[in-house]
C-alpha cells in the first residue's frame, strides 16, 4: 500500500516530539510537568485548580477509579494516618498489583466488544469460551502487558 503526503502527515504517522512545557504563574501548584499543561489551559481561561481533596476523599476516588470498587473502613483508616511522604504512591502502586484491577478495566469495552451479540443468557452457544478472553485482558491488565503484545497474541490466539 502506497501513502499518499496527506496519509503520511496525518497524526499518527508522524514522529513523536515532546513538547515544550508551558510557562506558568503558579509553578509551585505544578507537580509534575503535565500539570503545567493542565495550568496552562486552566490561567489561560482565568480558571483556578480545585483545592486538594482531603485523605478520605482521595483515596474513594482513586480506588473507585482503579478498581471499581470502595476502600474498606481499614484501607481509608490506613491511608489517612500513613504520614509517610510516598503514601500516595503506596496506595496506587497497592491498587495496582490488586486483581481486581484487571477486572475492572478489562471491562471497559475490551470484553464487551468481543461478547456484543452475546445473548447474557445461560445458554450462550456463539460464546461458549468468551471467558477464556476475559480471563486473557484481566491478566493482560494485571501482568502490565505490553499493548503491542497484548494485540499480537490477542490476534494470534484462539479460544
Amino acid at each position: 500500500m502506497v501513502l499518499t503526503d496527506a496519509q503520511r502527515n496525518f497524526w499518527s504517522f508522524r514522529p513523536v516530539k515532546k513538547p515544550p512545557t508551558p510557562s506558568v504563574k503558579d509553578a509551585k501548584w505544578c507537580a509534575n510537568p503535565i500539570d503545567r499543561f493542565v495550568l496552562a489551559k486552566l490561567e489561560a481561561t482565568d480558571l483556578k485548580p480545585a483545592p486538594p481533596a482531603d485523605r478520605r476523599t482521595l483515596i474513594r476516588r482513586v480506588t473507585f477509579d482503579l478498581i471499581g470498587l470502595p476502600p474498606t473502613p481499614e484501607e481509608v483508616e490506613a491511608f489517612v494516618n500513613d504520614r509517610s511522604p510516598d503514601a500516595y504512591e503506596k496506595l496506587i502502586d497497592r491498587l495496582l498489583a490488586s486483581p481486581h484491577y484487571g477486572e475492572r478495566w478489562a471491562g471497559t469495552g475490551w470484553t464487551s466488544c468481543a461478547t456484543a451479540d452475546s445473548n447474557g443468557l445461560d445458554e450462550n452457544v456463539a460464546f461458549a469460551n468468551a471467558y477464556r478472553y476475559r480471563d486473557y485482558v484481566v491478566k493482560a491488565f494485571n501482568q502490565d502487558k505490553p499493548y503491542n503484545d497484548f494485540i499480537l497474541r490477542t490476534a494470534c490466539r484462539r479460544t
